[in-house]
């Protein structure tokens, strides 16, 4: 039986283009697998300073093919050299910040209560806790950031920092520049003398791909970054196998942005071209886009909903990723426009290949609730405005689902403090007087809300990221030389660690 072949497809022509690309069948996957669970007790075993060089090395050769891989990926993804370049820069910047995080130790949450026989209520024996690594996971890359949510993206970079091997499913939106990045990662941790059967690269188009790899038995933890349909597939696969496994899935969200009358009354043009600015971004293609809107009824959100009808007509967008994404956003918009309690605003068509026509809807907050289309994520140049009374604005939020993030928009002095409240019970980030489309890779950031927009209240961005990959192990009574390097009493690796307290 001959196997099955993909190619790329150019979103700006909507056709196929380059190498035939051989889909992989089940028992390809499961090979990788073995392959993985093979190099999984040594690979948990490198030292920090090891596991360091590792990233850092995969860094380099991913810098090394730094202009091939902005080529490529601009013919897969129609995104623009600046964006790319970008991404590019932040995914050898978050590959060196993990490099740090474990290269400290830190990592292990290193903790020590040696024995006490006055320890109340009863004498403590010699515990001693740290950080291990999982074992493999299962990546599945993304179709909108193809360098920093891809194949050694955000979930691959925590997976491989917090030392457990990996199997990447490869998004067929960008086959050939996950190829590279393939390459790239084999090379970096041959260069300092790790299996690269850590490291594998699943390609197809088939869906049943997702099940070989999230129901496989050595599969430990998923890392997902994509759509809440497939979001929910994964944790549904997780749930009936045999052996339930994590599912660290951030599907989308919402990202509702509320503004105060005084902000709009002082800056209502501004924050009109800011938020269609945010909405439309990479072509609306972010989880982090603002898909609605809430400003106050009254003659301070007539002006901003007038400024935003008039910056919108001058927007176009490139085209979308793939045609799966416009297919669904064009359908969305379509249904939606026909609704009478709606009003539509539409920008600049973008015409061949998978290219869309940027829209917003106005609706009264009384309203919203009649249409579920308004109030779910449409990937695309969209948002939804909602027409809501002031002193209503913290029922609005206590209505709508879980999210990634919630924006206000306020001045000094005005009382919002019950509002602040309730998005912090909804969301994982909440901003104040900005829009939510950038999140910067660092310690304190949080990518990851209130159910449906994640899986869990773990984050997908920032160091943090790293301990959806990691699990606590006690070791009770143990003798010096069985216990991990990391608790043990001449503390080798030279780490930070908390003794009694």
């Amino acid at each position: 039986m001959t196997a099955s072949t993909f190619q790329a497809v150019d979103p700006t022509t909507g056709l196929a283009f380059g190498d035939q690309i051989t889909e992989m069948s089940a028992s390809d996957v499961s090979g990788l697998i073995s392959k993985a669970v093979a190099t999984k007790s040594a690979f948990a075993a490198t030292t920090p300073s090891e596991r360091a060089a590792a990233l850092r090395a995969i860094g380099a050769e991913i810098e090394s093919r730094r202009e091939k891989l902005i080529e490529v990926g601009m013919s897969e993804t129609a995104l623009p050299n600046g964006r790319l370049t970008g991404e590019l820069s932040r995914t050898v910047f978050q590959l060196e910040q993990f490099a740090k995080l474990v290269e400290s130790g830190a990592h292990y949450q290193a903790i020590i209560d040696r024995p006490n026989a006055e320890w109340v209520p009863a004498p403590r024996p010699d515990i001693r806790k740290a950080n291990q690594a999982l074992g493999v996971v299962g990546i599945f890359a993304a179709s909108n950031f193809p360098f920093a949510f891809s194949v050694i993206g955000g979930d691959s970079a925590s997976a491989l920092a917090a030392g457990c091997p990996i199997v990447v499913k490869a998004h067929p939106s960008h086959p050939n520049t996950c190829r590279i990045m393939g390459e790239a990662v084999i090379a970096g941790l041959k260069k300092v003398g790790i299996s690269s059967d850590t490291f594998a690269l699943v390609e197809g188009i088939n869906p049943e791909i997702t099940h070989w790899i999230a129901s496989h038995p050595d599969i430990t933890a998923i890392g997902f970054t994509g759509s809440g349909k497939v979001g929910k597939i994964l944790m549904d696969i997780s749930a009936k196998r045999e052996v339930p496994i994590p599912v660290y899935a951030e599907m989308g969200s919402l990202n509702p942005v509320f503004f105060s009358p005084k902000s709009l009354a002082e800056k209502a043009v501004d924050l009109a071209k800011a938020a269609i600015d945010s909405a439309t971004l990479g072509s609306g293609q972010f989880c982090t886009k603002p898909g609605i809107l809430i400003v106050p009824t009254g003659s301070e959100g007539d002006a901003f909903i007038a400024e935003i009808e008039s910056y919108l007509a001058t927007i176009a967008v490139a085209p979308l990723l793939n045609k799966g994404i416009a297919d669904r956003f064009s359908s969305a918009i379509s249904g939606l426009a026909k609704s009478s309690s709606l009003k539509t605003f539409a920008g600049k068509a973008t015409d061949g290949g998978f290219g869309v026509t940027p829209t917003v809807f106005v609706v009264d907050w009384a309203d919203a609730f009649k249409n579920s289309e308004l109030l779910e994520e449409h990937f695309g140049p969209t948002t939804v405005i909602i027409r809501a009374d002031f002193a209503k604005f913290q029922d609005v939020a206590g209505k709508l689902e879980g999210q990634l993030t919630a924006s206000l928009h306020v001045t000094a002095g005005e009382d919002v403090a019950k509002l602040v409240e309730a998005l912090s019970q909804l969301a994982g980030r909440v901003i104040m007087n900005g829009f939510p489309t950038a999140v910067a890779v660092t310690a304190a950031m949080q990518h990851g809300g209130q159910f449906p927009s994640s899986s869990s209240h773990t984050t997908s961005v920032g160091l943090d990221s790293i301990y959806r990959f990691l699990r606590p192990v006690a070791f009770q009574n143990f003798i010096d030389a069985l216990l991990p390097p990391a608790l043990q009493e001449a503390n080798p690796l030279g780490i930070n660690r908390i003794t009694n307290g």
